[in-house]
């Protein structure tokens, strides 16, 4: 059996071919092509975006497929590649949206002409859901010296933390662990050289990507009240020199927020005694958005469950933020501007293009406050290319996401007592903080109006908090931060439910 997989939209077209003699699923025709394959759900059916086109060959219609298509797309040969199972000869048609690799933003502060003395050198990795980011530190200038970015391939298993916990359950811990596992093995080899693991090393993560890594058992985090096997900091000497792992705060709070804490502590002693104790809201907008209100002395921490819409998953034009995804755009008299990440042919939106998105209709009165596509585009959506359209229904999903973050802030700043307007830093980390649009931003309110004007982006702040790390391993300081740290569950939680349905609106 002959399968040829085509990468629709790269130019020159690129072409793969495998023998197989048995039926195989499309899954595994990718895992042994060596080709990623974006499956924002994990293969669960939550998302439906992970279509691909049979030129011919189609395997038979199935009910997942009719869950996902219509029939008529289905006829010219569509089918759902999280299910597909090949049984003859064929020809796929695979969109690069889904296969491309995730870009994310890399510190422009590297010294990458500076010579790299093995001898004198620290790591700092931070393990994220979507991205993999590591930095090479000189001990005693503390320049970066070198940084190099990759796609998390747990992402085959699902976009968000959920679907990894699932996968683990379901009995894929230990691949789950390889396989970042492989992804840190290579990307230290390609920074460092062979020795790499001979070197003092930071790890910074979510406590679900912890847990993977350490092969550590999720049960608890599968369900309320989301217990983890652990919340310690785990530290050990063996045959590498040094390894420690930000702990967490809790199930949802972890060790990246406690990283991004102590980044921002460091940061604000290096000002002042003063500084330390000025008021700061920290969101971290990433897959999922964690969110941390400092009051001086108490930090008031969160997660919002605000679904993976503003990464491009749930919606129907989104992407990751491969080759191609709009990342930003403008509408003037009712043409649109864009740019795309690397230049690339348009594949669809990702988060910050999104956000832009929403924010210029409502701005052009294309969408009411609520929402709402005018009567002209209620049915097809709004054309942002030929072949790219918001929907009504992406609109909603995005007003979901961003409801919950600023209903999230709005009983953090009521929990701990302090008003908007006396919160004297906005501080925006992960992926998506580092390229969204804070007047877009503000446009669509995802964040509160009287904290615009004190916005800062401060990048990847869980990888510069294990950078901070490596260069002053303060154990103190950490203690510290989790002992004045207050987790607030808003799950339930009946002001959150309230303002959340209050918060739908653009205004």
């Amino acid at each position: 059996m002959e399968i040829k997989i085509v990468i629709d939209g790269t130019e020159p077209i690129k072409e793969y071919t495998l023998m197989s003699a048995e039926p195989i699923s499309f899954i595994e025709v990718m895992n042994q092509l060596g080709l990623n394959f974006y499956r924002p759900c994990g293969g669960v059916l939550k998302c439906l975006s992970c279509a691909i086109r049979f030129i011919y060959g189609a395997p038979d219609m199935t009910s997942d497929d009719e869950k996902a298509l219509d029939f008529s797309e289905m006829r010219n040969g569509w089918r759902l590649g999280c299910k597909c199972i090949i049984n003859k000869d064929c020809k796929i048609q695979v969109p690069v949206s889904l296969v491309g690799e995730i870009t994310s933003p890399v510190d422009a502060d590297v010294d990458e002409e500076y010579p790299l003395d093995k001898t004198n050198i620290g790591i700092a990795v931070d393990i994220g859901t979507t991205t993999i980011a590591t930095a090479v530190v000189d001990l005693q200038t503390g320049k970066i010296l070198r940084q190099n970015n990759c796609t998390n391939n747990q992402i085959k298993y699902g976009a968000d933390v959920m679907s990894r916990i699932k996968a683990s359950m379901d009995g894929h811990g230990e691949d789950l662990m390889n396989i970042v596992r492989e992804d840190l093995i290579k990307i230290g080899r390609d920074v460092v050289g062979e020795d790499f693991l001979t070197h003092k090393i930071v790890f910074s993560a979510n406590t679900v990507m912890t847990h993977l890594f350490l092969n550590y058992p999720v049960d608890g985090l599968a369900n309320y009240p989301f217990v983890p096997y652990t919340t310690e900091a785990i530290s050990f000497v063996s045959e590498y020199r040094d390894v420690f792992f930000m702990p967490p705060i809790s199930a949802f709070v972890g060790g990246d927020i406690v990283a991004g804490l102590y980044f921002l502590k460091k940061k604000a002693m290096e000002r002042s005694e003063k500084a330390s104790k000025e008021t700061f809201l920290l969101v971290d907008l990433g897959t999922n958005a964690e969110i941390v209100l400092f009051d001086g002395e108490k930090y008031w921490c969160s997660s919002a469950s605000a679904g993976p819409a503003l990464e491009g998953a749930s919606i129907s034009c989104g992407v990751a933020s491969v080759k191609g995804a709009i990342n930003h755009l403008s509408i003037s008299e009712g043409k649109i501007k864009y740019t795309t990440i690397g230049g690339e042919k348009p594949v669809g939106l990702c988060g910050s293009g999104i956000i832009d998105m929403v924010h210029e209709l409502h701005r052009n009165k294309i969408i009411d406050d609520g929402g709402l596509l005018i009567e002209k585009y209620a049915d097809t959506g709004f054309p942002v290319t030929d072949n790219i359209y918001m929907t009504g229904e992406d609109i909603q999903q995005v007003l979901l996401a961003k409801s919950a973050i600023y209903s999230a802030i709005t009983v953090l700043a009521k929990k701990a007592g302090i008003a908007f307007e006396e919160i004297e830093h906005l501080y925006i980390s992960g992926g998506l903080g580092a390229t969204a649009s804070v007047w877009s931003s503000a446009g669509i309110n995802l964040f509160p109006s009287e904290l615009i004007n004190k916005y800062e982006s401060v990048g990847n702040s869980s990888l510069l908090g294990a950078i901070a790390y490596v260069m002053d391993s303060d154990q103190a300081a950490i203690t510290e931060i989790k002992e004045k740290s207050e987790v607030v569950i808003l799950a339930n939680d009946p002001e959150f439910e309230a303002l959340f349905l209050e918060n739908l609106m653009l205004k």
